[in-house]
């Protein structure tokens, strides 16, 4: 069923970790800082994330199906160490993430990969670089101006399947469904 709002066809839909309130609200002290150095807008708290999957515009449908998807699997996480900023420059992205990802965050991503694959979804080419977008719109800025962040070590507690809808002030996030991490 469409929500007010939503496209007919169907909706902009991603799996993600979502943090917590703490780890949120350190990361939006990254992001303040970077604003100082680079410009740009800078990512609400509400919306900060790591994006496992994005997927696009899927029916509303296939929207329950995903959402179906995170029902009966045990995903297993841990932590990550976020320990430095990097920037995606065509679209003028600035991010925090990990020097080393851990093994179990590749292990989640390519296990969601598996599952989509198997539902008809396709795997984008480029190679999986886990990041938490800070600023969008940045400017030329260096971002090696800035001292190095004090590491945020991030236990997520969830996985998520979020509906994005565009907004003046930047993409309103409805979470759809979500799992816990069971971390060992």
């Amino acid at each position: 069923m469409p929500a007010p709002g939503d496209d007919p066809a169907g909706r902009r839909v991603f799996f993600a970790l979502w943090p917590d309130a703490e780890a949120a609200e350190t990361l939006s002290g990254w992001a303040r800082r970077a604003h100082a150095a680079c410009g740009g807008r800078v990512m609400r708290p509400d919306t900060l994330h790591l994006t496992l999957a994005f997927l696009g515009t899927v029916s509303h449908e296939r929207v329950a199906e995903l959402a179906a998807l995170l029902d009966d699997a045990a995903l297993i996480g841990g932590t990550l160490r976020l320990d430095r900023y990097g920037r995606f420059r065509g679209p003028q992205i600035v991010w925090a993430g990990p020097s080393a990802p851990p093994p179990w965050l590749d292990a989640l991503h390519g296990w969601l990969w598996r599952a989509l694959a198997r539902r008809g979804h396709v795997r984008p080419d480029e190679s999986f670089r886990p990041h938490v977008s800070l600023l969008r719109r940045a400017g030329p800025g260096g971002l090696d101006t800035l001292p190095a962040p004090e590491p945020l070590e991030w236990t997520p507690r969830r996985c998520v399947l979020v509906a994005s809808a565009p907004r003046p002030d930047g993409s309103f996030y409805e979470i759809l469904a979500e799992r816990p991490l069971r971390v060992p």
